[in-house]
């Protein structure tokens, strides 16, 4: 058995109360690059990359600092959000109390009370600062100042057309008439094509705008969503804080 138990797969080692604490609030420290948004065309790749850093970051300085088991990125971020899930649980509890008795809610850990207090005085604690920048230039005026060098370049295009077409004109032999003709049906046909062409274009342009407005409009539906579920846990908070202090004078007069 002690073979086994010292080849086998070994749990990971509990976490310490001050260490509890600190990941919470190196975790508040950097809730900007953690949890903020990116802009620009390769935003979701360097996004990945740079939580990843910061996840790892925030490990590192743990190993330096406590006398524990090494803990990787991965470990450091999970524990985060059991300690957050947690915490919501229990002001649940306090919020909504099971009917019919029942054993009473576990205490708070240290970790889980930092959480509730970083997260009463910082509303921003979800990583709301990386919004949607309304000053920045939209895709539909990009558009109109690419399209009308396209213009220009369709006109300047028909123009050299005109201006070659000339020397089939120029001849004077009746019997190369209808060749003229011919040409002019030719040159119709070369105004269609580049007509479509950029109408092709322009459609393209118009389903990437509206592909970019969606996925504005869903990062704008996920920041409010994430505003909503930290006034409600500001909220809980302070029902919290009057359930304890609601306890504390009922011991006073008991």
């Amino acid at each position: 058995m002690d073979d086994k138990a010292i080849t086998g797969k070994r749990r990971s080692q509990n976490w310490q109360d001050d260490e509890e604490v600190m990941l919470i609030e190196e975790v508040k420290t950097r809730s900007g690059a953690l949890f903020g948004l990116m802009k620009g065309s390769r935003a979701k790749g360097k996004l990945k990359v740079t939580r990843e850093r910061e996840w790892q970051l925030i490990a590192d300085k743990l190993n330096s600092l406590y006398d524990t088991k090494r803990r990787t990125w991965e470990e450091v971020k999970k524990k985060y959000y059991n300690v957050k899930s947690r915490s919501k649980e229990k002001l649940d509890g306090v919020k909504r109390p099971k009917t019919g008795g029942g054993p009473p809610l576990p205490p708070l850990t240290q970790g889980e009370e930092t959480f509730l207090r970083l997260a009463d005085g910082e509303p921003h604690l979800s990583g709301l600062q990386g919004g949607i920048d309304t000053d920045a230039p939209s895709m539909s005026s990009v558009s109109q100042t690419v399209d009308p060098a396209g213009d220009h370049l369709e006109q300047g295009s028909e123009e050299q057309s005109l201006t070659d077409t000339p020397t089939i004109s120029t001849v004077t032999s009746v019997e190369k008439v209808p060749t003229v003709q011919v040409n002019h049906g030719v040159k119709r046909k070369g105004k269609t094509d580049a007509g479509e062409g950029k109408r092709r274009r322009y459609e393209d342009l118009e389903e990437k705008n509206l592909l970019l407005d969606n996925k504005r409009l869903e990062e704008e539906l996920h920041r409010v969503q994430e505003e909503r579920e930290v006034l409600a846990l500001k909220k809980e908070v302070l029902l919290l804080k009057k359930q304890k202090l609601l306890g504390e004078i009922q011991t006073l007069y008991c």
